[in-house]
């Protein structure tokens, strides 16, 4: 076989096992709890006739997605809405600030640090992308715990107006007005949907998409079910607000059992700065060769990012997913 025939044989080889990987990937994804969580609650929400085109018509209301824009508006829509539900109108001014501070740190690297060609590019794109991603994940994070705080006693105060004859949809309003943000906010908007007309199925599905939340999902998928089925919503809602507890509490003892390796991850990365700091407060001209010489700029460069880079994967390890 001549040359050209053995890289003909190696490229499609390479891109048959790379279509394979990529279709085990979206396989694997799509058992993900949080897959299987989102298709259940999309079946839950599903309807026919004109009810499903209604409740289509407030989706995409919210979140101001035109079949006419492109890909890249269609994408960033729901993420604008997103940032605007969990932070209001100053997330999109903080998510900014987050990506250009990490471009400053990017200049800054570049311009201190002896790197590779190819990497100064890569770090004034890259740095400041990570920068925005961890802070919009920074302000959900900091909703859904906001939001799981109080939920609880929400539930629990709507059990006692249902069990007192009141319509669940009379009371929204009654329970926005005595919880805190960010649940006021979401309640108070629920029940103006409601008071305008809007169907409860409508205004159930609106919510879910916009806050996201899984618990809060389930709360929906029980009013869904006793408008469909009846029974007992007062017990039903009960048992919700007991299990919600004990998913805070789950995730409170997880916080707790990772603590250990969260703090030797702070300290681990705080040990070299200060290292460095304190032997240039005593002897100025063992530290400045690191920056001074070619090779000690090498060498610093290549212990922060290994510094970096383990930081990255211990916090990775030490974090566990308890969004679900």
């Amino acid at each position: 076989m001549t040359p050209v025939d053995i890289f003909t044989v190696c490229t499609f080889a390479c891109v048959f096992l790379f279509g394979i990987m990529a279709l085990i990937v979206m396989d694997m994804r799509s058992k993900q709890p949080s897959a299987r969580i989102a298709a259940r609650m999309e079946q839950a929400f599903m309807v026919p006739g004109a009810r499903a085109k209604n409740a289509f018509k407030a989706d995409s209301q919210l979140f101001k997605i035109d079949q006419r824009d492109g890909a890249l508006h269609r994408w960033l829509g729901p993420k604008l809405a997103r940032l605007t539900t969990v932070a209001g109108k100053g997330g999109l001014r903080i998510v900014i600030s987050a990506a250009i501070v990490g471009e400053l740190i990017a200049q800054a690297m570049t311009h201190f640090m002896t790197l590779p060609s190819f990497a100064a590019p890569l770090l004034a794109l890259g740095l400041p992308i990570f920068m925005l991603i961890r802070a919009y994940s920074f302000l959900v994070e900091r909703f859904r715990k906001r939001f799981l705080e109080g939920f609880p006693d929400v539930i629990d105060l709507i059990v006692r107006a249902v069990r007192a004859g009141v319509p669940v949809t009379h009371v929204l309003g009654t329970a926005a007005a005595e919880c805190s943000e960010p649940l006021q906010q979401e309640l108070q908007m629920m029940a103006d949907s409601l008071a305008m007309g809007l169907d409860l199925e409508d205004v159930l599905a609106v919510a879910m998409r916009r806050i996201e939340i899984a618990d809060f999902s389930f709360f929906c998928v029980c009013l869904l079910l006793q408008r469909e089925t009846g029974g007992q919503l007062g017990e039903t809602l009960e048992n919700l607000a007991t299990i919600v507890r004990t998913r805070r509490e789950i995730r409170q003892k997880t916080k707790a059992l990772t603590g250990e390796a969260r703090i030797t991850t702070k300290i681990i990365s705080s040990i070299p700065p200060i290292t460095m700091l304190l032997l240039y407060l005593v002897n100025r001209s063992y530290v400045m060769v690191l920056f001074d010489n070619p090779s000690g700029q090498k060498l610093l460069s290549f212990g922060v990012i290994s510094v970096v880079i383990g930081v990255l994967v211990i916090s990775k390890i030490s974090k566990l997913d308890t969004a679900r």
